[in-house]
């Protein structure tokens, strides 16, 4: 009751009121990606033409080696441990080959997984290599909805085949991928600010947190011919459908309060109450979400957001206002 009476008078001063629909997104600089992007493909050619020390390559082999056991669904906790032992074991002889000797082996490593990534967009067949390299990626994007269906490749087919990302989200998961296996974050192998805007802007607008919200929403196949109708027509959704939609719909706003919080704590120049009302609102969270346009506010009372904030705060007053006490 308290919020409704101090916001009573922001009800009288703002625009009018608007459903907050719009979730703000992490601005990536082209500029500062394309730098990044011919870094790493200089420091690939590099690797490729020169080559790369002994103890380098024992390093990628290792990494690889590790990717294998990681892509076998059957594999044990100890195999997995065993292989990132191996891993760990040949950081410190590739490290003192320089970090730029290393950096180059990362670059190589990601253009080929990039390469692999586009072969089976093309092709539909995974890769020996692109499991080498990217473990059970192939697993990751089809748990997470991250294929989507495209033209039929040059083998026929149209199986979801066709990466949801872009080559600079692409290689950012990489990267943050490689660093964890290897143990690297420090500089110069952390990932830029603005890959990481990058990554949070897909993250954003595919949110997905363990189940994919397609699986969530997706009856099981005995159900589905339970309540498929008879008419050519379609009819009403039955109740069960809605409450998976329902669902899936609530994952993926909780998985975005949780990805929301964490680009803060990167980019504090990100709206994060703003983002946080939009969230909550949609989760029916009206109070919430009007007390998080009201920080954005106190915070930012002039700005680019301003306007946007103040007609999402005016819509979350009155929604709240309808909620019994």
């Amino acid at each position: 009751m308290a919020v409704f009476i101090a916001g009573s008078a922001a009800i009288l001063a703002v625009p009018r009121p608007v459903e907050p629909a719009e979730l703000p997104l992490p601005f990536a600089d082209a500029q500062a990606l394309a730098l990044t992007r011919d870094a790493d493909a200089a420091r690939a050619r590099e690797a490729e033409q020169l080559g790369l020390d002994a103890e380098v390559r024992e390093l990628g082999s290792a990494i690889r080696a590790f990717g294998v056991v990681d892509a076998d669904a059957d594999h044990t906790e100890a195999e997995l441990l065993a292989a990132r032992k191996r891993v760990l074991e040949a950081v410190g002889p590739a490290l003192a080959q320089g970090d730029e000797a290393v950096l180059r082996l990362r670059a190589y490593q990601m253009s080929s997984f990039a390469r692999e990534v586009r072969r089976f967009e093309a092709t539909g067949e995974e890769s020996d290599e692109l499991r080498e390299l990217g473990g059970n990626f192939i697993g990751l994007l089809r748990r997470n909805a991250w294929l989507r269906r495209g033209e039929a490749g040059p083998r026929g087919g149209d199986e979801a085949r066709r990466v949801a990302m872009d080559g600079a989200v692409l290689g950012v998961l990489f990267k943050k991928r490689w660093g964890a296996i290897v143990g690297l974050q420090r500089a110069p192998f952390g990932v830029a600010l603005d890959e990481e805007r990058a990554l949070f802007k897909f993250l954003l607008s595919h949110p997905l947190g363990g189940k994919s919200a397609q699986e969530l929403a997706a009856p099981p196949a005995a159900e589905t011919a339970r309540e498929e109708p008879q008419a050519s027509e379609p009819g009403p959704r039955s109740p069960s459908a809605a409450l998976r939609a329902a669902e899936a719909q609530r994952a993926e706003e909780h998985y975005r309060l949780k990805k929301i919080d964490e680009l803060a704590a990167l980019d504090p120049a990100y709206p994060r109450h703003l983002a946080r009302g939009v969230t909550l609102y949609r989760l029916g969270k009206f109070v919430q979400s009007a007390e998080a346009f009201r920080t954005h506010l106190d915070q930012h009372p002039d700005g680019a957001y301003t306007l946007r904030a103040q007609n999402y705060l005016r819509a979350a007053l009155e929604r709240a206002s309808e909620e019994p006490f």
